[in-house]
C-alpha cells in the first residue's frame, strides 16, 4: 500500500498542479482589465510629472498610481481613494519633517512614529495607515532629487492617486459581471466533481475518487472570491446609481453562493465515501445514476448563471433528479449505501436553492422518507 501511493505521488501533484495553473488563468481573465489599467495609470502619472511637472524621476506617482488601482478588482474607489490619501499624506508628511530635521535614522522613527499616530486619528483603515508608514519611510531614507518646486514628492504621489482615482470614475464596471463568471466558475467545479466521482462508483475506481476529493478540496478559492466579488458588487449597488439596477442580481447570485458553498461542502464528504467505496473494489452503479442526474443540473444551473438567464431548466433538471433519490430504492442496500442516498439528498437541496427555490420547495421534490407519507408533515434532508 505505501508503496502504491509512492508511484502515485507524481500524477497526484501534476493534477494539483495543473487545477492550480487552470484557476490561476481564470484569475487572470477575471482580472485582466484591472490588470491593463495598472500600467495606463502608472505611466500616465509618471509622464505628467515628467513633462508637466518637470520632475526628473517621479517614482512615487507610478507606485500611487498602481497600487491606489490594485492587481485585483475590489472596491475600486475606496481603495483608490484611501491608497492615494495616505500616499499622499504620508509624503507630504516626510517631506516637511526632512525640511525640518533631515534624514537620518532618528528621523526616520520620528517621522515613523508622528505618520502613523496622525493616520489613525484621521482613519482606521489598515490600508490607509500602512500607505503612511511605506512612503514616509521611503521619502526619509531616498534622498530627493533637485528641483524648483516646493514638496515635489508629494505631488507625484498627489499625482498618481489622482489618476487611480479618475480611472475608478471613469471606467464602467457592470455590478454583475465579476460575481456571474464565478459563480459559473462554482458551478463547473461542482458539475466536475459529481462527474468524478459518477465515474468512481460505477467503475470502482479509486484513483478517480482520490481526484474528485482533491478537486473538490481545491474549490474554496473560488467560493472566497465569489463572496467577495459579492460583497463589493453590494456596496457598488449602494452608491453607484448605474450598479443600483443590478441589485436584483446580486441578491440571487449570493443566494446562489451561500447554497452552492454548503453543497460543496457536502460533496467533499461524499467524495471521501467514495474514495473508502472504490478501495473496497465495489462498484455502485444506482448511486452513480444519481450523482450523473445532479451533475446534469449543475451544468444546466453554471450555463444560467454565466449568461444570467432564466434558471427554469435547471431547476427541472435538478428536481427531476431529485425525485430520484430515496433511500429505500433497493432492498439489499446497506446502512452506508442509503447514507449516502441522504447526503446526496442534502447537496440536491442546496443546489435547487441556488436556483432559487426555497427550502420548502425544494425538500417537496424529494421522495418522502416517512414510511407512510400520508400521515407525515412533509419530507425532511437529514
Amino acid at each position: 500500500m505505501a508503496d502504491k501511493r509512492v508511484s502515485e505521488l507524481p500524477r497526484r501533484g501534476f493534477n494539483v498542479v495543473a487545477h492550480r495553473l487552470r484557476l490561476g488563468l481564470k484569475r487572470v481573465w477575471v482580472n485582466s482589465g484591472q490588470l491593463i489599467q495598472i500600467p495606463i495609470a502608472a505611466t500616465a502619472a509618471y509622464a505628467f510629472c515628467v513633462y508637466v511637472l518637470g520632475h526628473p524621476y517621479p517614482f512615487l506617482a507610478a507606485v500611487a498610481s498602481a497600487v491606489g488601482i490594485g492587481p485585483v478588482a475590489d472596491r475600486r474607489l475606496r481603495r483608490a481613494m484611501e491608497i492615494g490619501m495616505g500616499a499622499t499624506f504620508g509624503v507630504l508628511v516626510g517631506e516637511i519633517l526632512v525640511n525640518l530635521f533631515g534624514s537620518g535614522i532618528w528621523q526616520l522613527a520620528l517621522t515613523l512614529i508622528v505618520g502613523l499616530v496622525i493616520g489613525t486619528i484621521l482613519n482606521s483603515g489598515g490600508i490607509f495607515i500602512t500607505q503612511i508608514a511605506v512612503q514616509s519611510v521611503y521619502v526619509v531614507v531616498v534622498p530627493a532629487t533637485a528641483t524648483t518646486m516646493p514638496f515635489p514628492r508629494t505631488l507625484d504621489a498627489l499625482t498618481g492617486s489622482v489618476c487611480a482615482i479618475l480611472l475608478a470614475l471613469l471606467i464602467p464596471r457592470d455590478a454583475r459581471k465579476v460575481p456571474r463568471r464565478l459563480a459559473a466558475d462554482m458551478l463547473e467545479e461542482v458539475d466536475a466533481v459529481l462527474r468524478m466521482m459518477k465515474r468512481a462508483l460505477r467503475e470502482a475506481d479509486v484513483t478517480m475518487a482520490g481526484r474528485a476529493l482533491e478537486r473538490a478540496r481545491e474549490t474554496q478559492d473560488i467560493i472566497d472570491s465569489w463572496g467577495s466579488s459579492l460583497r463589493i458588487s453590494r456596496e457598488a449597488a449602494k452608491i453607484n446609481a448605474r450598479a443600483r439596477r443590478h441589485a436584483a442580481e446580486v441578491t440571487r447570485l449570493s443566494r446562489a453562493h451561500t447554497f452552492s458553498d454548503r453543497a460543496m461542502r457536502t460533496m467533499r464528504v461524499i467524495a471521501r465515501r467514495v474514495v473508502g467505496i472504490t478501495e473496497l473494489g465495489v462498484a455502485k452503479p444506482v448511486i452513480a445514476d444519481y450523482v450523473g442526474s445532479l451533475a446534469d443540473g449543475a451544468k444546466k444551473l453554471e450555463i444560467a448563471l454565466r449568461r444570467g438567464t432564466d434558471r427554469s431548466l435547471a431547476e427541472a433538471a435538478l428536481s427531476e433528479a431529485a425525485g430520484a433519490l430515496d433511500p429505500r430504492a433497493k432492498p439489499d442496500w446497506d446502512i452506508y449505501d442509503e447514507s449516502m442516498v441522504l447526503l446526496l439528498r442534502t447537496v440536491a437541496v442546496d443546489l435547487l436553492q441556488a436556483a432559487g427555490l426555497t427550502r420548502e420547495e425544494a425538500q417537496s421534490r424529494l421522495p418522502p422518507l416517512a414510511e407512510n407519507a400520508e400521515d407525515d408533515d412533509g419530507p425532511v434532508v437529514e
